[in-house]
């Protein structure tokens, strides 16, 4: 994985093609985030209970395309800000020590991602006009920042790195400025797990569902 991030890399800084054109472009996408959510109660490696929960999530974001030829281009792609990618929430009783009264409240949970980047290449091949047919093979990097809220606990925030595998099929049309393209893609990311001071582990495995939309001008 990483010596395909340092291809894809390569090629956006170094290619000397005289052919090769670059473009600059926003997108908006909507996601289906899917998240298979298990918890580990005390830790000890078995799954205590699974919920799989489904969240929609709009987001924009902007890339810097090369093509290196008629028929293949890379990029990369950005989104800046944060974006939600999983929340979760569930009632539970509990009696924290031995003896005390029993405590009724919510258990929460969130995963925010933030510096969402996307390494990607796009093998293509026109159909008729400027209207191309194009796959996409990408390596995702992200920062995630990870809240668990316990009623039997101490919450718990925990900084990680997500890491994730899209795979994309869309149409591509050439114009004056530059691109229009349509995308649907998915993507399956790494789990990410936090572990409360009472020894509950809560693992996420998230994959997404995209339908993109991306404009682009050539220069």
């Amino acid at each position: 994985m990483k010596k395909l991030v340092f291809s894809i890399l390569l090629l956006l800084g170094f290619v000397t093609n005289s052919y090769a054109t670059g473009s600059v472009g926003f997108t908006v996408s909507s996601a289906d985030v899917k998240s298979t959510v298990k918890d580990d109660i005390d830790n000890n490696g078995s799954t205590d209970t699974t919920k799989n929960l489904s969240n929609d999530v709009t987001f924009a974001s902007i890339f810097f395309e090369k093509a290196i030829n008629d028929n293949i281009s890379v990029g990369v792609d950005l989104i800046p800000g944060t974006a939600e990618f999983e929340s979760r929430s569930t009632s539970q009783s509990s009696i924290k020590q031995k003896g005390s009264s029993t405590t009724t409240g919510t258990n929460k949970g969130n995963a925010d991602v933030s510096r969402h980047l996307t390494f990607y290449v796009q093998p293509q091949k026109e159909i008729t006009g400027g209207l191309k047919v194009f796959g996409t093979v990408g390596l995702i990097k992200a920062d995630v920042e990870t809240r668990v809220v316990s009623i039997s606990s101490t919450d718990k925030d925990v900084s990680q790195t997500l890491d994730g595998v899209k795979l994309g099929l869309g149409l591509k049309k050439e114009t004056g400025f530059g691109f229009i393209k349509l995308e649907y893609s998915e993507t399956d990311y790494d789990d990410i797990s936090a572990t409360t001071t009472n020894s509950t582990k809560v693992t996420a495995d998230i994959d997404t569902d995209i339908l993109a939309l991306s404009v682009a001008k050539s220069f």
